[in-house]
């Protein structure tokens, strides 16, 4: 008897309920505060873990190449870069962060390169791959290029310098690690008092530090959610996808059929042959799928895992949770994946 609903969907439909209904509320809970100040600390290369360096070494790499030499490393997470014949700076971001909201914790290390150049209207001009949207605004009199998915650090630099030449005489760059930590704080200083004015950021009542209001917990719901807020691979993307929608079908019209005939009338027929055959698929689907992303949300796993298996079998094996199987076992190989990925914390 064919069944028009199942457990996925309402795990689903619960899942993206509490979401968008109780995401504020849990991001709350999650405070993470921004000092009105940087208390910035140059770093001596040599200090640098060896974890880390293999981690900066492949940008290094492709910086050199481009005549962009490492200037000096501050706050561990900021690498500088100086060109002397050269108008544009580069620096090299690092980030990593822990959350625990709930009982569900969440790791992850990621990088971006931003090459800035002054110009003497008064503008400034920022390239960048950040690898996720921002939910900042951006000033008036900065132009901000998003190029989420340029990784070669050539062709990032390229655009930049496309689109400076549009924008007229520009000016030297900061340079000397005094000079380049003070360019730092007045820029913050400046890119937060914007974001307090736009209502992104809010002052904590003792005056050293800002938190994140409502509008910036509600813009994150929303990137999350939204495909093209995050730096996509397509050979990943694809590979995910066939994997997601192979196997369970694989489970579903061959081998849960072979499995019940094949053991029909021994002691294992007492068993959900076919439920077993099914699951076991899935969660090999699940755990190939966390292999080889890096992200995988439920909404993904649904699309790839839970649609085609329906569209084309029907509600034929049941009402279990199998997709939801399989994201949670893509989730926590993820999760094993960035916490031996990370480079700062232990």
């Amino acid at each position: 008897m064919s069944i028009p609903w199942d457990a996925d969907i309402l795990i689903f439909a619960l899942t993206t309920a509490k979401i968008v209904l109780g995401g504020k509320k849990r991001l709350r809970e999650s405070k993470r505060a921004i000092a009105v100040h940087d208390e910035l600390q140059a770093i001596r290369e040599d200090a640098l873990t060896k974890a880390q360096r293999e981690y900066i070494r492949p940008l290094d790499e492709q910086l050199a190449n481009l005549n962009y030499l490492p200037d000096f490393t501050y706050c561990v997470t900021n690498h500088r870069y100086t060109n002397p014949t050269n108008s544009a700076s580069c620096t090299l971001m690092i980030v990593e962060l822990k959350v625990k909201v709930g009982d569900v914790e969440s790791t992850t290390t990621s990088s971006s390169v931003t090459f800035r150049t002054r110009f003497a209207s008064g503008k400034q001009l920022i390239t960048r791959n950040m690898s996720r949207k921002s939910l900042m605004d951006s000033p008036p009199d900065s132009i901000v290029q998003e190029c989420r998915h340029t990784t070669n650090l050539a062709e990032l630099k390229r655009r930049h310098e496309a689109r400076a030449a549009e924008l007229g005489p520009v000016l030297p760059p900061p340079s000397g690690r005094e000079a380049i930590l003070q360019e730092h704080q007045r820029e913050h200083k400046r890119f937060c008092e914007y974001q307090l004015e736009r209502g992104i950021l809010r002052l904590l009542a003792d005056g050293e530090a800002y938190e994140v209001t409502d509008k910036t917990r509600a813009r994150g719901i929303w990137n999350y959610y939204n495909p093209f807020a995050k730096r996509l691979s397509l050979k990943e993307l694809l590979l995910a996808a066939l994997v997601g929608s192979f196997l369970p079908l694989y489970g579903i019209l061959k081998l849960a059929p072979l499995a019940t005939d094949r053991l029909q009338g021994t002691g294992l027929s007492l068993l959900p042959i076919a439920w077993l055959a099914i699951g076991v698929c899935y969660a090999l689907a699940g755990f190939i799928i966390g292999i080889i992303s890096d992200r995988a949300s439920f909404q993904w796993i649904m699309l790839i895992c839970y649609v085609p298996a329906h569209v084309i079998a029907g509600w034929i094996f049941g009402a279990a949770p199998y997709s939801t199987m399989a994201f949670l076992i893509s989730f926590y190989v993820i999760r094993m994946k960035r916490r031996r990925a990370l480079i700062f914390q232990s």
